[in-house]
């Protein structure tokens, strides 16, 4: 039996993002959107700029997009985002999965993934700014010296497995390239 339309939920995901974290938790994600009136369809990324590609290439023809991933992720999506017309922009939800979620710490987003999904269902929407510097956005840190690449380059697996001490391996790896003056 059918019953009201089901707004469309673009949701893409990271899963490799958190130690799997993302990929473990997409089916009970696609459900608990399913029965919020969501009718859901996934863009698992493969590789660096997916997020942003599939976004920029998407989004207008949905209702709401819901990014599951890290940092990076989030940052592609907000990219992908600003390259859409604004009025076609759909409204954006984030469910933390990543290594160190920054920015989900700073505004009080669940780590849980079903209560962050919760909250984008029933929670108020709110205004975020989107700043941009030397043509590239970013949703909360804009940064530029010795480490700012070390997060961009750290790769995958070594976060799956190391969590936070990965960005610390990959910083000192770093130090070699500092050149004196």
């Amino acid at each position: 039996m059918l019953t009201e339309r089901k707004q469309q939920l673009m949701l893409v995901i990271n899963p490799t993002a958190g130690k799997n974290r993302a990929r473990d938790n997409l089916f009970m994600l696609i459900n608990y959107f399913f029965t919020h009136n969501y009718h859901v369809t996934v863009f698992p990324t493969q590789a660096k700029g997916d997020a942003c590609n599939f976004v920029a290439g998407y989004a207008a023809a949905y209702d709401a997009l819901v990014c599951v991933g890290g940092d990076g992720t989030l940052n592609e999506v907000v990219t992908g985002l600003m390259l859409c017309e604004p009025n076609r922009r759909p409204r954006l939800g984030y469910i933390p999965g990543g290594s160190t979620n920054d920015f989900a710490n700073t505004l009080g987003i669940s780590s849980d993934m079903q209560t962050a999904a919760q909250e984008f269902c029933t929670g108020e929407p709110f205004c975020c700014d989107i700043g941009r510097f030397n043509g590239r956005y970013f949703t909360y840190v804009a940064a530029f010296g010795l480490f700012t690449e070390v997060s961009y380059e750290t790769p995958q697996p070594l976060k799956n497995t190391l969590g936070h001490a990965a960005y610390i391996l990959e910083g000192a790896k770093s130090l070699a390239s500092i050149k004196s003056y």
